[in-house]
């Protein structure tokens, strides 16, 4: 039986792993339909079409969002699971040559004597725990770090689904369309600068600046696209 804390380590390592997952689908959700409704907005079209347009990206950016992720992971997994299979015959066919490299490995790593001698013949001793070290310092696999492709799917997909109506919504409720749009974008790059900010904070950088540096994309992609879409109003070529 595990111990608790380290099924409640488990648990905490498996949400990390998918926690990519959700700020990916997050953020790009803000960026891009952001950028759409704007880019209609300058378009000079009302606020029901800018939403209806807006509600349409949502739904097939999360669902192209979706398979892309469930696509990337699923590659990932059998990577993996070839790598594991292909290190697993060689401990199993070639096991001397495995130990000396694994003893190369750690002597890199500063290790000597008596000290290395004892590392390997620990590890070498046990086939699962080589396998697993083998593939970690080969190969940079852990496997505590896999993710299902499915679950991985679902994530990007309601992040996605969801943190779009942040830009669209404000359109569905105000009929104004000069309103709405300044409401859309304050909503929205407030939004970008929280998940700039996570993001900043998960590697250990400076929060201010990684989420002024997301609304200042963000701020970029909806000035160009209102351009664009202004450029190209059905007004223009009257």
């Amino acid at each position: 039986m595990n111990h608790p804390k380290t099924r409640h380590a488990k648990d905490h390592l498996s949400y990390r792993n998918y926690a990519r997952d959700v700020v990916l689908g997050g953020n790009d959700a803000l960026v891009s339909i952001f950028a759409l409704v704007i880019g209609i907005l300058g378009s000079g079209f009302g606020s029901f079409q800018i939403f209806l347009a807006g509600i349409s990206g949502a739904i097939a950016g999360a669902i192209s969002m979706a398979i892309g992720e469930y696509m990337s992971t699923k590659s990932q997994e059998q990577i993996y699971d070839a790598e594991k299979k292909r290190e697993k015959e060689h401990i199993e066919h070639f096991f001397e040559d495995e130990k000396k490299e694994l003893r190369e490995m750690y002597a890199q790593k500063g290790f000597s004597g008596i000290i290395l001698e004892e590392i390997v013949e620990t590890i070498s001793n046990n086939p699962r725990v080589m396998l697993k070290v083998m593939l970690e310092e080969e190969f940079g696999i852990k496997e505590e770090e896999r993710r299902n492709p499915f679950v991985a799917m679902a994530v990007v997909f309601i992040a996605f689904l969801l943190s779009s109506m942040i830009p669209v919504l404000p359109f569905a409720i105000i009929e104004n369309v000069g309103i709405a749009g300044g409401v859309a974008t304050t909503l929205t790059l407030s939004g970008l600068f929280i998940v700039g900010a996570v993001k900043s904070k998960i590697a250990e950088a400076n929060w201010i600046l990684g989420g002024m540096e997301n609304v200042a994309l963000g701020t970029f992609a909806g000035l160009f696209t209102f351009i664009v879409g202004n450029m190209l109003s059905p007004t223009s070529f009257i």
